[in-house]
């Protein structure tokens, strides 16, 4: 590296000669860069997991995210393919570090692997690759009409209607989901989808894989609401609300009958760190609430529920409909979403957990 300094002024070079002897900066010397003691390190951020892609498509589109940093200098980094070279890098803005990636499209069904190659100056070399897989995703069950695995590099997409969402603020797909990449909610930040096609006129069900953020003690989480009624307990009468309050994370459910509203009490995440799988049923007649395949709770019904004038489903907030009492944005991690558009049995409940 050099550092080459030009003072083009010679009124500059005076100040700054002045101000050196004055003490009112300090003398530049130049700092060894020491040894080179150790290889560089390399971390693969994405793919993170198998990919699906809709049943239509003949390829996915991938964004290959990566990182190589060094104690003293990188040197070179190769990207490589199933065996052939992508792309290489030799010089850098920050010459410790690289944070990038490289855009792939189409690439076809079946296994890859991915390989980030870096060395330092020094000739000390570390190598990091990823396997994955890419197929087709097919309906778990008939009645399946939505689909969301979060893939990453902020993909939202429903692999069944191939519908992209609304995008509410800055959500995102991280790492470490329980399947691959998995949604993190942020601050007023949320999904939409049109409810079209999605739940059946009087039952529905909805799954999720959920690791729920401690720090936050209410959230709304899967909300469907009237946007026009402005009247809290008349807009709960439409509808339903999956949502989570209290000291010991207790996930709720409310439902909208049309003349009044049915809540069911769920169950306390309590102290759970990890990733947990919630399904939501609704028949004519009553709510299930299941954490990990069992049973929590039964809620009965007055009536079927109504949809009157409902228009959009929210994916990991209460808003717009259901803010209130503090049901906003939830900033958990959500992995593996579904709706269906009956009341699913407790064995395709068994089923879609696998």
């Amino acid at each position: 590296m050099k550092n080459i300094i030009k003072l083009t002024f010679a009124a500059i070079s005076v100040f700054a000669l002045s101000a050196c002897s004055e003490g009112y900066i300090d003398d530049i010397s130049q700092v060894a860069q020491g040894e080179d003691k150790t290889a560089p390190v390399v971390e693969i951020l994405s793919p993170t997991g198998n990919i699906f892609i809709p049943s239509t498509a003949s390829g996915a589109n991938l964004n290959f995210q990566f990182k190589v940093s060094d104690d003293i200098e990188i040197g070179n980094v190769e990207l490589f393919l199933d065996g052939a070279k992508l792309a290489s890098y030799n010089t850098f803005i920050d010459y410790r570090n690289l944070n990038s990636s490289f855009s792939y499209n189409n690439l076809g069904l079946g296994d890859h692997t991915f390989i980030v190659n870096a060395k330092d100056l020094t000739g000390k070399t570390s190598t990091k690759s990823f396997t994955f897989n890419i197929d087709k995703y097919n309906k778990l069950l008939n009645s399946e009409t939505l689909y969301m695995p979060f893939s990453s590099g902020n993909v939202f997409t429903d692999l069944i209607s191939t519908n992209n969402p609304t995008i509410v603020g800055s959500p995102t797909t991280v790492s470490g989901g329980h399947s691959g990449s998995a949604y993190k909610g942020a601050t007023d930040s949320y999904l939409t989808y049109p409810i079209d096609n999605l739940f059946g006129s009087k039952e529905l069900t909805t799954s999720f894989w959920y690791k729920v953020d401690a720090t936050q003690e209410r959230a709304g989480i899967i909300v469907v609401g009237d946007p026009t009624e402005t009247n809290n307990d008349d807009g709960r009468k439409k509808g339903f609300r999956l949502f989570r309050e209290g000291g010991n994370k207790t996930v709720k459910l409310n439902v909208g009958v049309g003349t009044g509203e049915s809540w069911n009490d769920g169950f306390d995440l309590g102290t759970t760190t990890g990733w947990v799988h919630i399904a939501v049923t609704i028949s004519e007649t009553e709510s299930k609430i299941y954490l990990n395949g069992a049973l929590q709770r039964t809620a009965t019904l007055s009536s079927p529920i109504s949809f009157a004038n409902c228009k959009n489903v929210s994916i990991g907030s209460g808003a717009p409909t259901f803010s209130y009492w503090d049901h906003k944005a939830d900033t958990s991690m959500i992995d593996e979403l579904r709706f269906f558009n009956k009341a699913l049995t407790p064995s395709e409940i068994q089923t879609i957990m696998q």
